[in-house]
């Protein structure tokens, strides 16, 4: 009878942790980002996913462009993380595009780490092709989960022709399983394993197959990859099999003092510069 209890005591524990863990995953705490205090000019415009779910667009024109650059913003984030980048590279000639990833910012969650943002981010740069007179080369640019769905983005558009990448993870069970023996002092067998297998069925998708690491080798695209070193949720050795993997050319930018997505903030002059660069030879 004891060992009956017990084990539906065990069993009840590791359910609830399960669901309130993937619950947490899924549905990030929104983090307050507020815009610049000179928000640039944009346009919005509404699209429709593919699963039905209305969601904006926001556009920064620039006369005559001289190719259309996609934005992705990190966990926790919104837009408005990227928007100082996003008008840095519009003043050097560029068209920006920027979608919210789910869960965060203005949008419904949940968060479906990548799976079904990457569908968005690609029906974004579809809409914006249809549109055009002539034809522009596009690049991408993310942040952290967002330089994830940048990877699979140019996995799946043959279109796109450089990518940069901004604190990326190689693969994202470690960096849950670091998460989770942070936060909570728990080891990952079985609480990271629950979490992510959670995840996958409420998903209904595989997630390793989505790794930058797991996609690296076959994407040929330039590649320009940004990292501090004192990145506490992506450490230097989470990101390095990513870039270690790639199969095109690729050049790294990498300084020992900045924290995660914290090298705009510490180069903004030097960041808009270094990343339009990139772009002017990659795009040409």
């Amino acid at each position: 009878m004891w060992l009956l209890l017990v084990v539906v005591a065990v069993g009840l524990t590791l359910v609830s942790w399960t669901a309130g863990s993937v619950r947490r995953l899924l549905h990030p705490e929104r983090r307050a980002i507020p815009p610049p205090a000179r928000p640039p000019l944009l346009k919005t415009h509404t699209l429709t996913a593919r699963d039905g779910v209305p969601f904006t667009v926001w556009q920064l024109d620039s006369p005559a462009p001289r190719a259309r650059l996609l934005l992705c913003h990190g966990f926790y984030a919104n837009r408005n993380q990227v928007l100082d980048v996003a008008e840095a590279l519009r003043a050097r000639g560029y068209e920006v595009l920027l979608v919210e990833l789910r869960g965060h910012g203005e949008r419904p969650g949940p968060c479906t780490l990548g799976v079904r943002e990457t569908d968005d981010a690609l029906q974004a740069l579809a809409w914006a092709r249809g549109r055009e007179g002539t034809p522009l080369p596009v690049g991408v640019l993310g942040f952290s989960m967002g330089g994830a769905v940048a990877c699979q983005v140019a996995a799946r558009d043959p279109d796109v022709r450089a990518v940069v990448v901004d604190s990326v993870y190689s693969r994202l069970f470690p960096v849950v399983q670091r998460s989770i023996r942070r936060q909570y002092r728990l080891p990952a067998v079985p609480w990271a394993w629950l979490t992510w297998w959670g995840a996958q069925t409420v998903l209904r998708a595989r997630l390793a197959p989505r790794d930058p690491a797991a996609l690296a080798p076959r994407l040929g695209q330039p590649l320009l990859a940004i990292q501090g070193g004192e990145d506490r949720r992506v450490v230097p050795l989470l990101g390095r099999e990513f870039f270690q993997r790639w199969a095109g050319p690729k050049e790294r930018w990498f300084e020992p003092h900045v924290v995660h997505v914290g090298m705009f903030a510490r180069h903004p002059e030097e960041y808009g510069r270094r990343v339009a660069e990139f772009f002017d030879r990659t795009l040409r």
